[in-house]
């Protein structure tokens, strides 16, 4: 019996060890990729600021939308935080609300507006192909992150305006999804960002585009 146990788990993980090789990943993005529109989860991000040695946690929502080809839209609400914002990226204005004190701040992205829609649809939206022309992806293991047992890729920027803002990142992919749980995003300085999503929604019902509505009375502040 134990012989037929061990037997068993060996397979398990030699079939999860295939289906998780870094080609066949990037082939299921490539499936995912053009019926993606929309989606939804919780998300924890762990931000770690390494001149101070610290860390903090928070926990909000977030909201993606994809209308077409290099205009995606996405909210990120942090409002039940201690640092209570909504961040909004709305095509090439990126809009932070401060529920707190009624106000908010816009900052134009301009030509980086395509880098950040890549950030944003990292992993989730991005195709296969589309990965591999701007990164170089390795495999780097299988963590069980979450709950779900996931392999781990090592993405390095290939462009070098991107290297400027990001060193490498690492994502955590489940076996037969075609998105990450988790993100984690390292930068020159030594900070990184860790992003873990649950209660994934793909394509939600979003009815028109999606915007951050904000209240009335708020303010605009100078940056």
């Amino acid at each position: 019996m134990k012989t037929l146990l061990f037997a068993l788990c060996l397979f398990i993980s030699a079939s999860f060890a295939q289906d998780q090789s870094v080609d066949s990943i990037l082939a299921r993005m490539d499936q995912a990729s053009p019926n993606f529109h929309a989606m939804s989860a919780d998300v924890r991000m762990l931000t770690y600021t390494a001149i101070l040695s610290d860390k903090t946690v928070e926990d909000g929502t977030l909201k993606m939308q994809r209308l077409k080809a290099g205009d995606v839209r996405a909210i990120i609400d942090f409002s039940g935080q201690t640092d209570a914002r909504v961040i909004a990226f709305l095509g090439k204005i990126v809009r932070i609300y401060y529920p707190k004190v009624k106000a908010y701040q816009d900052y134009e992205v301009g030509k980086n507006s395509d880098v950040l829609n890549q950030f944003l649809l990292l992993g989730f939206g991005s195709s296969g192909k589309d990965l591999a022309q701007s990164y170089t992806i390795s495999m780097e293991g299988q963590e069980k992150v979450a709950g779900e047992d996931t392999a781990k890729l090592l993405l390095l920027p290939k462009d070098s305006k991107v290297q400027q803002r990001l060193t490498k990142i690492e994502i955590w992919i489940p076996a037969r999804l075609p998105y990450p749980v988790q993100q984690q995003f390292y930068e020159p300085s030594g900070n990184y960002r860790t992003v873990t999503y649950s209660n994934i929604q793909l394509n939600p019902p979003i009815h028109g585009t999606l915007d951050l509505k904000l209240p009335p009375g708020a303010k605009r502040q100078s940056q």
